[in-house]
């Protein structure tokens, strides 16, 4: 006959069961959940008391156009024929200028901020930057560091106790009087009180200057306010305000000064060459204009220059040609001149010299940045540096190429010149009939005039190279001075509260949910009902073994009888009323379940038999306060024996009577096998409505498999917390090879937590 299952509810959406049995689960772990984010928002709180917060200090400036600034003082001289050189540069040049490690070393130094100091107060230090006491070393000393050096001072007494450690060496100082000279690994330090009164410990950390630029430089944020400006934002997150803001306002000084010093140099090289070539041209001129008047004087001659004027104007177009190139070859014989002389070297060549070759000017300019660049690096490092060397050679082949168009340009205006002179001598040749005063006057004329172009030119260079070097100003305007924020960007308390509540929340629901993959035993009913036998009910754990009790509605008494009613319907129309329980390890509640079982049938005034099968560790005996030694065993090894006289009165209900097991014998398995165990239970069948059989637990021996030929069904204990999750394996195969009949599980130590459904209500309430 098919075998009926109890009635399920699989015909509903599974998901849906699944999701309301996951939040029933982790609902029955409420505690858990309140205990773990109490314990992480206490966390969380420590945490935010012991941190130290995190300032940000913001400040805006506006990068100015310095090539426009150049055009403007062009202008004002009108100068079309010569500019000066073009500075302007990129938002993106300016910003890496800002962050640059030499300005960051620079700013380190000025403010000494490779130095720290933190004050013990109560369990932790606190960095302090006006402290007590201060620490200086000397700066060759200070690059020389190979390592952090610790200083830790503490005050006992009228001493003070020093303990200076680098790179695992320590050593200890005693001293009582301030200022005091300490030795240390890194050379020889001074400690002075800046006159507050200090008691306690404090630690003093001298860091690398390069350590602590790369740190400034994680900590400093240069970036545009937008792409449409030239305004750059500039940020530094520190532990205290005043420090940021004065860093951030160092910054913005050291980058003003030195784009002012970088201008300055080349405006400075300028006007000294100025200066020397007026000089120069000044006693030429003079030389040149005394000349004409000794001549005009021993000559007699006054304004000759009236006649021949219609001859005269085509050759002084020429005279005015020949002029210009003249005073362009004096300009290249100069900077050749000034080019070849070794003491100008790394000098910085002047610009707007007046020669017309604009490719010649864009080298000198370039030749001036590489000049600049080698400067800036020989302030941090010396000559003998790879990256100097290099740079020097990069200069020398840039001087080198100037030379060389120094001489290209001259030999170009030579063959102008050649070909102007050619012009002028047949213009010359026209008025070769003028008076000898005339040509030789014309002669100290033109040279004087020479003398005078170059002059005036040269005098209105120098002033406009002293505008410049007066009106320069600051490239950086500052928008928004350095100010830091009130509240700290780092740790963020909201933040910090809220993942710490979440987390613990998500891990609390991971361990409830999948703590028990790592688990080796039964934890929920719904690992057992996976297997797909049938599930007969649950018992509740209820603290220690009870038994149920008539006409009562309390958790174990409910619990048995929906026990019942699922076995009453699966033997529903048939005449199998024996029932197998047993277990897979001894202490499953296999006994327990068999008498609560057995008197809730009987409290139904059906005659009930529980049989001991269980012979090689009896309880029922016991447990029903049965004097008598005679038990199943007997019957099954004497023949004497009827089964009358095993079958005892339970004493607690008149309807139930048990079958003790009897002594322990020798051969259980092989009693077992005997053709009196059919006739005992064809004896049980014709006599009693139902039959319980107490068996050995199937895990330890193999007793119980002898008895699946006389029971109907099989009922099968499991214990959460305590039997193995292999043992459904075990159960799916005894179902499957059929050695047990009519598999139905039962679980046993239950939490009412856990239960889906309750057991009816009035619990403890006496039926009417």
């Amino acid at each position: 006959m098919e075998n009926k299952r109890m009635p399920n509810t699989a015909t509903t959406d599974e998901q849906e069961i699944d999701l309301i049995e996951l939040f029933h689960k982790l609902l029955s772990h409420w505690k858990w959940f309140i205990i773990s984010l109490t314990i992480a928002l206490m966390g969380a709180f420590l945490y935010l008391q012991f941190s130290v917060p995190v300032y940000q200090t913001t400040a805006l400036i506006a990068i100015k156009d310095t090539e426009n600034q150049g055009k403007a003082i062009d202008e004002l001289f009108a100068m079309t024929n010569a500019q000066l050189p073009n500075m302007s540069t990129q938002i993106e040049d300016e910003m890496e200028i800002l962050r640059s490690r030499s300005i960051l070393l620079q700013i380190i130094d000025e403010l000494h901020l490779y130095t720290s100091y933190k004050v013990k107060k109560g369990i932790r230090y606190v960095e302090e930057v006006e402290p007590a006491l201060e620490v200086s070393l000397d700066k060759v000393d200070i690059e020389k560091l190979s390592g952090t050096l610790l200083l830790q001072i503490e005050k006992q007494e009228e001493r003070y106790n020093v303990w200076i450690a680098q790179n695992d060496v320590c050593r200890e100082e005693h001293i009582t009087s301030f200022p005091a000279l300490i030795a240390t690994p890194a050379g020889k330090l001074t400690l002075r009180m800046t006159g507050r009164e200090w008691n306690g410990t404090m630690k003093i950390f001298i860091y690398r200057p390069a350590d602590t630029a790369k740190r400034y430089s994680k900590q400093l944020t240069v970036a545009t306010a937008s792409k449409k400006t030239s305004i750059i934002s500039l940020s530094v997150t520190d532990t205290n305000k005043k420090r940021a803001e004065n860093f951030l306002a160092k910054l913005i000084e050291i980058y003003n000064s030195d784009a002012m010093n970088d201008k300055n140099k080349v405006t400075g090289n300028t006007l000294a060459f100025i200066e020397e070539r007026l000089d120069s041209i000044s006693h030429e001129l003079g030389f040149v204009e005394r000349n004409m008047e000794q001549y005009k004087l021993q000559e007699r001659l006054s304004d000759i220059k009236t006649n021949m004027m219609i001859d005269l104007n085509t050759n002084n177009e020429y005279e005015k040609k020949l002029l210009d190139v003249e005073t362009q070859l004096n300009m290249t014989t100069y900077i050749h001149n000034y080019l070849q002389d070794k003491a100008h070297r790394f000098s910085l060549l002047p610009i707007n010299t007046g020669i017309a070759d604009t490719e010649l000017a864009k080298q000198i300019n370039e030749y001036n940045k590489e000049l600049l660049e080698r400067e800036r690096l020989l302030h941090v490092m010396k000559e003998g540096n790879p990256s100097a060397i290099n740079q020097d050679m990069k200069a020398e082949a840039i001087r080198k190429n100037i030379i060389s168009s120094v001489l290209g340009v001259r030999d170009g205006l030579l063959i102008a010149r050649d070909e102007i002179r050619q012009k002028t001598n047949y213009f010359n040749s026209r008025i070769k009939n003028l008076p000898k005063q005339e040509r030789e006057f014309n002669n100290i004329d033109r040279q004087q005039q020479i003398k005078a172009n170059l002059y005036l030119m040269l005098l209105e260079r120098r002033e406009q190279a002293s505008i410049s070097l007066a009106a320069t100003i600051n490239k950086a305007r500052v928008i928004d001075a350095p100010l830091a924020a009130e509240t700290p960007v780092s740790p963020k308390s909201m933040m910090i509260y809220a993942g710490s509540g979440f987390l613990a929340l998500v891990l609390t629901a991971g361990v409830v949910l999948f703590g028990g993959i790592f688990r080796t035993k039964l934890e929920s009913v719904s690992e057992v009902e996976a297997i797909g036998l049938p599930l007969a009910g649950v018992v509740p754990q209820i603290g220690s073994e009870a038994e149920v009790v008539e006409n009562q509605n309390k958790v174990i008494d409910e619990a048995f009888r929906r026990i019942r009613s699922n076995l009453r319907f699966i033997a529903e129309n048939e005449n199998k009323k024996c029932i197998l329980v047993t277990s897979t390890l001894s202490g499953e509640g296999k006994s327990f379940v068999c008498i609560n079982l057995a008197l809730t049938f009987a409290f139904l005034k059906c005659k009930v038999l529980i049989v001991g099968l269980d012979i090689r560790r009896p309880r029922l005996a016991a447990h029903f306060g049965i004097q008598s030694k005679l038990g199943f065993t007997n019957y099954l090894s004497d023949n004497n024996i009827e089964l009358e006289d095993i079958i005892f009165p339970s004493g607690t209900c008149p309807y139930l009577s048990v079958v003790p097991s009897g002594p322990i014998p020798p051969n259980p398995a092989e009693q077992l096998e005997k053709e009196k165990l059919k006739e005992a239970f064809a004896y049980f069948r014709q006599h009693y409505d139902y039959i319980i059989v107490d068996s050995a637990p199937v895990g330890m021996v193999s007793d119980t498999l002898s008895l699946g030929k006389v029971t109907d069904y099989t009922l099968y204990v499991c214990r959460l917390n305590y039997t193995n999750k292999k043992v459904l394996s075990m159960i799916t195969e005894l179902q499957t090879s059929g050695q047990l009949n009519n598999i139905s599980l039962l679980v046993n130590s239950t939490k009412l937590s856990d239960v889906k459904y309750g057991y009816g209500y009035g619990y403890g309430e006496k039926r009417k």
